[in-house]
């Protein structure tokens, strides 16, 4: 189960209490010590013109640029004006859920058996219990299986049951953001959730056989992945390793498109299975390789009064996972931290609504105004979401005298060096001089973080593009405020 246990009882509406392990005291948060008196500029001229020849409408933009010792803001264009944040919405998640749970936070993951070992053979099932790890990977995966073999477990003679049981989420299509129920980033969380929900594709050429050889990983089971690929002459193209992939209400997966030997071998990832499925044939396809009997069937239920606690793995840090969310912007993951931190605050089952009051409530601790504020599912991945340029920039300000700012810090992306800012001003003088969080949907791009200046100021910057005018304006809009802000 979670490490550090939920707490179950009545849902407090008010700020909740600090707590920390062992009952020591929370860090508070450093005083706010003004250092210099900040007067607020207009939009530089050469901003406000760029606007003007791109036609960005007046309601497009919003823009909040402060010192973090100043007193006001360096700069406020429609700083008030609620605006879609896209995934800069995750530095709410992941900062509350920093300031809520800590950094050494850790998911479990546990096999039950439900019945006697004996001879190495369990006479009964097994419950796989998720607790919501959002990294609940491969490699983790294979461990854990690896750790119940060398524990002397050589057989199920029962079922395999899926225990989903600590998050409720609504009923949902992956595909109801923009109808593609296939892509990754769409994938909806589940308290066992391996892979991201996502099952990977291996593609290599067989030229001997003139085939292409398909592998996946969970498998979907024996005769239900069906192999249609051809392999064709030529150089190799996108068309080539990006073929279609569906499955019908029987559980078959059918793999079409053309594939050329010059394009070596690819992978790719696809949202397929219902996630207690998915963790199942995962778990199945471990178990077997690594000389384990299995000949039953997946079952979803919970852990009974009278099951025993076989073993339970630990997951990454939260520290670990929330560097992973903000640099690569991963989706699922933050929806899934959001259900644990509602978990955390008010017992489980964890919802979204929750998860929800959970971020309102650390934002209102930290005495950031919430009025409007809309956080949806969490990851900006999201039509409904809503929050003010002043409002992410007061946010990062306070974060900034918070006792785990270097460990927030150091979970956004560094300018022109890793994630999803790797090739954003590599050949210039802003290259590492900023951690940003970067959000882009249709219509949609965002930036908010910090920058050390050439003068060596530190600053927030927020600047959140709806419209439009996003697709002719907002990259070069984004990179003129950057360099703007860095000579202050």
């Amino acid at each position: 189960m979670i490490k550090k246990y939920c707490a179950i009882g009545v849902v407090f509406l008010g700020i909740s209490s600090a707590w920390a392990e062992n009952g020591a005291a929370v860090p508070k948060p450093a005083e706010s010590v003004i250092v210099r008196a900040q007067e607020t500029q207009e939009l530089p001229e050469s901003i406000r013109d760029y606007l003007k020849k791109k036609k960005v409408g007046d309601s497009d933009v919003g823009i909040f640029v402060q010192d973090v010792n100043a007193d006001r803001p360096l700069l406020a264009y429609n700083a008030g004006l609620p605006l879609n944040p896209a995934s800069t919405m995750k530095l709410l998640s992941t900062w509350s859920a920093l300031k809520v749970l800590g950094p050494s936070w850790v998911w479990d993951t546990e096999a039950w058996t439900r019945g006697s070992i004996r001879d190495g053979r369990l006479d009964g099932d097994l419950v796989l219990r998720g607790y919501g790890d959002p990294f609940l990977v491969d490699e983790t995966l294979w461990l854990f299986v690896h750790e119940l073999r060398a524990r002397g477990l050589e057989e199920i003679s029962g079922d395999i049951i899926i225990d989903n049981s600590f998050f409720e989420v609504p009923p949902a299509s992956p595909g109801a953001f923009d109808g593609h129920p296939d892509k990754v980033y769409n994938a909806i969380p589940s308290a066992l959730m391996f892979n991201f929900q996502a099952t990977r594709f291996l593609f290599r050429a067989d030229e001997p056989r003139q085939a292409v050889r398909v592998e996946a990983f969970p498998d979907p089971g024996p005769g239900k992945l069906v192999n249609q690929m051809k392999l064709v002459s030529g150089n190799c193209s996108r068309s080539h390793y990006n073929p279609s992939v569906s499955r019908g209400t029987d559980g078959v997966v059918v793999v079409r498109g053309n594939y050329t030997a010059d394009c070596g071998q690819q992978s790719f990832m696809r949202l397929l299975t219902p996630p207690a499925e998915h963790a199942f044939n995962a778990f199945r396809d471990d178990w077997q390789a690594l000389g384990g009997r299995f000949s039953g069937r997946m079952r979803t239920g919970t852990v009974g009064d009278g099951d025993q606690l076989f073993y339970k793995v630990s997951s990454r840090t939260l520290l670990e996972q929330i560097r992973l969310i903000n640099k690569w912007s991963n989706n699922v993951m933050v929806r899934a931290l959001l259900l644990s931190l509602g978990a955390r605050e008010f017992g489980a089952p964890g919802t979204p609504d929750k998860g929800r009051l959970a971020v309102l409530q650390a934002l209102q601790s930290a005495g950031i105004d919430t009025t409007g504020l809309v956080v949806d599912n969490g990851s900006g991945l999201s039509r409904a979401a809503r929050i003010t340029p002043a409002q992410l920039g007061t946010l990062l300000l306070a974060v900034w005298h918070e006792p785990y700012m270097p460990e927030f810090l150091s979970s956004l992306p560094l300018l022109g060096e890793d994630g999803t800012l790797v090739r954003r001003f590599r050949r210039s003088d802003l290259r590492s001089r900023a951690r940003f969080k970067t959000g882009t949907l249709n219509k949609v791009t965002a930036l908010a973080g910090y920058m050390l200046t050439r003068s060596g100021k530190r600053m927030v910057v927020v600047i959140l593009h709806n419209g439009d005018s996003v697709n002719r304006a907002g990259r070069p809009l984004q990179d003129m405020l950057l360099e703007w802000v860095f000579e202050q």
